[in-house]
């Protein structure tokens, strides 16, 4: 699935902003009073940490340069710990955005879903699918590709998600 930037960028500012209660616009503008910044900060650190997005994609969304984003991401853990404000409005996002609690979507639950889904590793199979959501990354090898493709796009129709595909057995289908 190619990630569409500019609407997920734009669906985390606009989920921000309802939360805070202000404005979309003012927290991608120059304002810097407390509850603006709060969200700016938000919302950046939940796009390059949760949603894996890179400093020049948010530049371009929030109107900051990279320098910016280097110091949202260092103070984050620090204002996660120490300032309820910075954790409360990070956690309601996740929550509302991902649809899961405080903590992510770990790698046994993704396993889970996927043996409950019926989505488990062939034999010999010639693909190798990389399916990502946020950090988390599961690799499964499967003869169906489609229907395997197919499998995880609606167990996991509520994430924002990513995947790549691999022929990893390509010698035995060149003669």
């Amino acid at each position: 699935m190619i990630k569409n930037t500019i609407k997920v960028m734009q669906d985390v500012t606009d989920l921000t902003a309802v939360l805070l209660g202000v404005p979309s616009d003012s927290i991608k503008g120059g304002s810097r009073a407390k509850k603006l910044v709060l969200g700016r900060m938000v919302s950046a650190n939940f796009l390059m940490i949760d949603l894996n997005y890179d400093y020049d994609e948010l530049g371009k969304h929030i109107n900051r340069d990279r320098t910016s984003f280097y110091y949202y991401e260092h103070k984050h853990k620090e204002y996660y710990e120490y300032w309820e404000d910075y954790t409360e409005l990070y956690d309601k996002l996740k929550v509302a955005y991902l649809g899961k609690g405080t903590t992510a979507l770990t790698s046994e639950d993704m396993k889970d879903i996927f043996l409950k889904e019926g989505i488990v590793n062939q034999d010999a199979a010639p693909f190798m699918i990389g399916f990502k959501i946020g950090k988390v990354e599961e690799f499964i090898y499967t003869r169906e590709l489609e229907a395997t493709i197919t499998l995880l796009q609606s167990a996991f129709k509520q994430f924002n998600y990513s995947f790549s595909v691999e022929h990893i057995n390509s010698w035995s289908y060149e003669s």
